[in-house]
């Protein structure tokens, strides 16, 4: 199952995303789903649950402060997003 990590801005996904990809992970930026978008349009880092630790771990370590989780659990028509307490 895929996870979402929602950021303060857009440029703290891809800030993430380059210092994980620096250590050999490569993650995708999507766009956050409107299902779960707080306030307009943004980006957020799209990244298999199993790694969920080690993101919230080289996050807190770069400052880059992490809002919210998402579990997506995909359906036949529409996904559904299930929030995810941080550690």
């Amino acid at each position: 199952m895929d996870c979402l990590g929602i950021f303060e801005s857009g440029n703290y996904a891809f800030k993430i995303c380059s210092v994980l990809e620096r250590k050999g992970y490569v993650f995708e930026v999507v766009s956050i789903p409107c299902q779960i978008a707080k306030s307009g349009c943004g980006h957020c880092m799209k990244f298999p649950e199993e790694f969920t630790e080690m993101v919230v771990r080289e996050a807190a370590v770069n400052n880059i402060p992490i809002l919210e989780l998402f579990l997506i659990k995909t359906g036949f028509s529409k996904n559904k997003y299930i929030r995810k307490e941080l550690f």
